[in-house]
């Protein structure tokens, strides 16, 4: 049973009274009652948000030096209580334990390269058109940010694609971590406050919807750094576009996909595929619900990648540490995946092309087990065939064939999303044409489309993300670029050839 606390100027509040309002935890893989966490209202947002415009005023100030180099005494912390992390993580979300330690893992890389990041040039020294002038670009923090982060990846994410460079760059943060996975970012805080980070520098509340609104909405805050919901980061950017100082980052939904090619490695391509659909149950980000083959490798790759499919094993990975896939995080995840799950049976009875593969239904294990379900269909009448184009985030994939480049080009940027792509092919002149004409964020040559690293900037185009990225992207979304030139001459001599 944990009790779930607010982190806020460097305390751990005290345990609720009964009056104050809570939410509960539940394991989404059997149901049990995990603990008890705030839903902070509007005051709590508020004094937190408070709390970090105050040290801000001082932490801005301290070394960039300094300030990495508590990173780098948090990394060792991460490494000392790596399975102590994976465990939680996998008790909130179910993931299978190899996925929670490698998220842990992911965290810690973070870490790493933000204290390394510390010791390195934080600017450009630019050349001025006139001799008698220097010029130079860098970085200031924006003052509050405002990280708001989803459930699947409750450590990595949150407390450290997001709120570690923005800390880094002298800006204080306020935290407020899915209601459906706080232990694992209440851990977090607790490595921060170890780690010596000043009080009011990193503060976590916890909270649902209510309280995030509150702390989108804070006239304190100016930025804001999202992953979630399309829907959701709409509103966020809405928000911040009638303000007169809050920017955003918003990494939202995909469709992603992976492209296998005729040319390229078979046993590769299966491999890869199956990770990218199923790994975390199909609820990534970056997950390929879609699989697009070329059409003269089609049936042996369907056949090929159902025989793997059909070997995989989901369950509780505390009781079968075998298993492939865990329990999506809730029951309304479960009926939103079904849901799209009845509108491919439904359209496979009206139409000869839709074929279903693989349907075993909800897994009876107590939990929010659900079964693959794989089918085969041509790309057409999508406004019939909504299950092709929206984010299903889910153990449901499609197996589309494609004729040649173009056409496979064609497919994957026919959704609104652009966020992932794995392409299994070994022509180099296929890797110029994805790169230049795929409208997506990533692009994972030869690989599946969730293979990202810490070091790189993450994130998409479209309905998945508004432009600034996550991870080593949050660098340019936590601070304002600087532009300064300096005269070293006694009289003014202009740029352009303008005059006095």
């Amino acid at each position: 049973m944990y009790i779930g606390r607010n982190y806020v100027n460097g305390v751990f509040e005290a345990r609720r009274s009964e009056e104050k309002a809570s939410f509960s935890l539940v394991s989404p893989a059997n149901g049990n009652h995990l603990g008890d966490f705030p839903s902070s209202d509007a005051s709590e947002v508020s004094d937190a948000v408070m709390i970090a415009s105050q040290a801000f005023s001082t932490w801005k100030d301290v070394s960039r030096v300094n300030r990495a180099d508590l990173f780098d005494t948090l990394s060792q912390l991460i490494k000392r209580d790596t399975q102590e992390l994976a465990d939680v993580i996998s008790y909130e979300t179910g993931k299978n334990r190899n996925e929670s330690y490698a998220e842990v893992i992911e965290s810690l890389h973070m870490c790493q390269y933000v204290a390394g990041q510390g010791r390195l040039p934080y600017g450009t020294v630019v050349s001025s058109e006139l001799a008698s002038k220097s010029a130079k670009v860098f970085r200031k923090p924006k003052g509050v940010v405002a990280v708001i982060s989803p459930w699947n990846f409750p450590l990595a994410i949150g407390a450290f694609w997001s709120a570690a460079p923005a800390i880094a760059e002298g800006n204080c943060v306020v935290h407020k971590p899915s209601e459906l996975t706080p232990m694992t970012s209440q851990m977090a805080a607790k490595l921060y406050d170890e780690a010596g980070f000043p009080a009011g520098v990193y503060n976590l509340i916890h909270g649902a919807e209510d309280t995030g609104k509150n702390l989108v909405a804070h006239p304190g805050t100016s930025c804001i750094l999202f992953t979630g919901s399309a829907e959701v980061g709409m509103e966020i950017r809405r928000h911040c576009a009638n303000t007169w100082h809050k920017t955003c980052s918003c990494e939202m939904g995909s469709k992603s996909a992976t492209m296998i090619f005729e040319d390229g490695n078979f046993d590769l391509a299966v491999e890869v595929s199956v990770a990218s659909a199923f790994k975390l149950s199909g609820q990534r980000c970056v997950s390929s619900s879609r699989l697009l083959i070329e059409r003269t490798i089609y049936d042996k790759f369907c056949a090929a990648f159902l025989k793997e499919v059909n070997k995989l094993r989901t369950g509780d990975v505390f009781v079968d540490e075998d298993v492939y896939y865990g329990p999506l995080i809730s029951r309304e995840a479960v009926t939103k995946v079904e849901g799209y799950n009845t509108q491919v049976r439904s359209a496979s009875a009206a139409n000869e092309d839709i074929n279903i593969l693989s349907d075993d239904g909800p897994v009876p294990l107590g939990g929010n087990f659900l079964s693959p379900f794989v089918y085969q269909s041509e790309w057409k009448n999508l406004n019939e065939r909504p299950f092709l184009r929206e984010e299903v985030f889910g153990p449901h994939v499609a197996l589309i064939p494609f004729d040649d480049l173009g056409h496979a080009i064609k497919i994957y940027n026919d959704t609104d999303y652009g966020l992932a792509l794995g392409a299994v092919t070994d022509d180099f002149r296929k890797h110029r044409k994805l790169e230049e004409e795929c409208d997506t964020g990533m692009l994972y040559i030869n690989g599946g489309s969730i293979a990202a690293e810490s070091h790189l900037p993450f994130g998409g185009v479209g309905k998945s993300g508004n432009g600034w990225k996550s991870a080593a992207g949050t660098y340019q979304a936590v601070t304002e670029e600087i532009s300064v030139t300096t005269n070293y001459e006694e009289k003014m001599e202009w740029a352009q050839g303008m005059t006095s």
